[in-house]
């Protein structure tokens, strides 16, 4: 039975080996490809360039694509003993995205095929979902070790690096669908992750390690780490498990079978929070409640860069070294690229090549099997040529490739629980953009991932993103309704659709059939009216932009409408909406939601909603009525007045509220709060009114009431 399967393991690595053979014969046979391709990507950086302009969705593909490379070039950096190239880490980005992804939403479709439910259940959602995200974000690792003939002569960086690779293609799909989706009052003002209840849930920090982690701001007392951080610490415990077989047995594969429930707990907890059973809470509290899952890969990482660097020097008298080398260690490492930098002299790229080969050729030496040892005289000429290089003259077109540099894009940063309730969505979105946005967003995810990744990695991804967003009716529908898929016919007709939809030139032609001839018409006349679009605080001359109805004003019957943009609504006796007070050096210190100068009343709009979810852990609610009305009205009601009395020296408008705003001067003189809220409850009513009794007591020269019911 074992030789069977290896022997069908041989074959199936063995047609493909001999597949990539014949189309690298194939492309340089036909030299016109390579030129078709350089046109391509210039065309698609060119098409890239004119969706940052006019497109905001482009905008937001691109700040996510630059996120998950930061992820992914902050393992790439730490995992230094790694031996796998840039390329190959590329690869299993885009295996993250075409096997993980669609392999953990057919797992939750299965699941609910034989048992029923939804999705948004909290057994599929705190359960179902992390077991099978988890789970198949493994996939990767686990085709290579089965068919790389290099899988027995891994180091545990590259254990390592692989699982962060795939966890980021997972991440990038997923966050990049939840942006693309995300609309609303609160996203639209403070980002596509912040909630009524919750505050900001998603953080993504320039200067944090590994960012894009799982908390809220408000409150927080769990957290999750993000897929990269989670799958490369159960992937290094595969590693570490590998290396030690041979002394701790089979009992040593547990290792990461418990780090692997480790990371479900918590993705499980942080999805499931006060729904949980009380001994899955009590269970994440005595593991750290996500807070301990960093700190412990972080020490696993350098233990085991440490052991990886232990096992070379015991070959290094067979591997290559610099005459200022006596241990090959990290630190000489740095230190040698760094001097290369620094003197321009085109060694960077050389040494870095030399000491990454030079590992690979160790741990060949010391843990490669029959198959990996077949590669050793491949890497010894590849070193020999690296080294020679290394030791000549400087190269200019290498140390000009060594000092390119990348600018940094930082944003700020829920929605779904589950990958896997978001299609729905995706597809009304994709379908509501029009072809050029469609061709545009391809093209720019094209070039964007030519930036970072080789071309056939980049294409996947390009062609990934119309083939999922545009099937997202029909993959929900099958996660709604599993048992559809149980039928072959259906199932094969659904495969065939999917397929199809992938196809570029299908796409093509069923964009040229419904634009018809009279669509070059229409891009012309829409590009006029998209430059009053453009970011920035000056617009360029063109068309008048008119002007957003003010974002509490939707849906109020009892507002006029306005008659004339450039009319100053302060002077027309209309209300004014969300006006900023800032001190004299520019920094907000509060807000006002609404003012109404005419009668000289300030609006503030507050939601209640929510204040009666129990926390199971307590059998108490999150949030009483007497602290939200604490927090809400007498805390920042009070910090407003006193900034307003004492530091307030100048206001401005909010994007969102109203073009015209009175002055400072306008607004000291109003003494009237009318606070505005949606809920109505007896307890509400008492806190609400204890709190406004504080505010009289400490500002008798104002006036506070208070609507129930009412807005927002």
């Amino acid at each position: 039975m074992t030789e069977a399967f290896w022997q069908i393991r041989s074959g199936i690595r063995d047609s493909l080996e001999s597949t990539y053979r014949w189309w690298k014969a194939w492309l340089e046979r036909h030299r016109y490809i390579r030129l078709a391709y350089a046109a391509y990507a210039w065309i698609s950086l060119a098409v890239l360039v004119f969706g940052l302009i006019w497109y905001k969705d482009v905008r937001t593909m691109m700040v996510q694509y630059l996120w998950s490379f930061y992820v992914l070039l902050q393992f790439w950096v730490l995992c230094r003993s790694k031996t796998l190239k840039w390329r190959t880490a590329a690869a299993f980005v885009l295996a993250g995205i075409l096997f993980s992804v669609p392999f953990s939403v057919l797992a939750v479709s299965a699941v609910h095929a034989v048992f029923g439910g939804n999705p948004s259940d909290i057994w599929s959602t705190a359960g179902l979902t992390p077991v099978a995200e988890e789970t198949f974000k493994l996939i990767p690792l686990a085709a290579f070790l089965l068919f790389s003939r290099r899988a027995s002569a891994l180091s545990l960086a590259d254990f390592t690096l692989i699982g962060a690779a795939s966890g980021t293609g997972f991440q990038l799909m997923e966050e990049l669908s939840r942006r693309w989706i995300n609309s609303g009052v609160l996203a639209d003002r403070y980002g596509y992750s912040v909630t009524m209840l919750g505050g900001e849930t998603i953080h993504w920090d320039l200067f944090t390690l590994f960012p894009g982690r799982f908390e809220e701001s408000f409150l927080p007392t769990v957290m999750s780490v993000s897929h990269p951080v989670h799958t490369a610490m159960i992937t290094l415990g595969c590693g570490i498990s590998w290396r030690l077989r041979k002394r701790w047995t089979a009992w040593i594969y547990c290792f990461p079978a418990l780090l692997l429930l480790w990371a479900i707990l918590d993705h499980a907890a942080y999805n499931g929070q006060y729904e949980l059973p009380k001994w899955i809470i009590r269970l994440n509290d005595w593991t750290g409640s996500g807070y301990k899952t960093k700190p412990v890969f972080l020490f696993m990482l350098a233990c085991s860069l440490l052991a990886d660097y232990w096992a070379l020097n015991r070959v290094r008298a067979k591997v290559p070294r610099l005459p200022t080398e006596t241990w090959i260690n990290p630190f000489s490492e740095w230190w040698s690229m760094g001097l290369a930098i620094v003197r321009r002299n085109g060694r960077f790229g050389y040494l870095a090549k030399l000491f990454r080969s030079r590992r690979e050729l160790g741990f060949v030496l010391l843990y490669g099997n029959a198959e990996a040892a077949g590669t050793e005289g491949e890497t010894r000429e590849r070193i020999r040529r690296i080294f020679a290089a290394a030791a000549g003259a400087a190269i200019l077109l290498l140390a000009a490739g060594a000092l390119a540099g990348m600018a940094q894009f930082a944003t700020s940063g829920t929605g779904s629980a589950c990958f896997s309730c978001l299609f729905d969505s995706l597809q009304n979105w994709w379908d509501g953009l029009s072809g050029l946005e469609k061709g545009t967003i391809i093209l720019g995810a094209l070039a964007l991932s030519l930036l970072f990744f080789e071309f056939w990695p980049a294409v996947g991804i390009a062609l990934t993103i119309p083939g999922i967003a545009g099937s997202g009716h029909e993959i929900a529908s099958d996660i709604r309704d599993p048992k559809r898929l149980l039928t072959p016919a259906n199932a094969a007709s659904l495969a065939l659709a999917l397929l199809l939809s992938r196809l570029p030139l299908g796409k093509a032609m069923e964009w040229a059939v419904k634009r018809g001839r009279g669509r070059l018409a229409k891009w012309l006349e829409k590009l006029l009216r998209k430059e009053r679009d453009l970011p920035g605080p000056e617009k360029p001359h063109g068309p008048p932009e008119p002007e957003k109805p003010p974002k509490h004003g939707d849906g109020d019957p009892d507002r006029p409408p306005d008659k004339d943009n450039d009319a100053n609504p302060a002077a027309a006796g209309e209300p004014v909406h969300e006006v900023e007070i800032v001190d004299q050096r520019g920094n907000p210190v509060g807000e006002f939601d609404e003012i109404d100068l005419k009668n000289g009343v300030f609006y503030e709009d507050k939601t209640a909603k929510g204040l009666d979810i129990i926390n199971p852990r307590t059998g108490l609610p999150a949030q009483t009525p007497q602290q939200f009305a604490d927090k809400q009205i007498l805390a920042k009601t009070r910090n407003r007045i006193l900034n307003l009395q004492t530091k307030a020296a100048a206001t401005r408008a909010t994007p969102h509220g109203s073009s015209e705003i009175p002055s400072i001067d306008d607004i000291k003189s109003i003494r009237k709060f009318v606070f505005r809220l949606d809920g109505d409850t007896p307890e509400l009513r008492s806190a609400v009114e204890n709190s406004l009794n504080r505010l009289r007591s400490e500002f008798p020269d104002y006036t506070f009431n208070v609507l129930f019911g009412g807005k927002p």
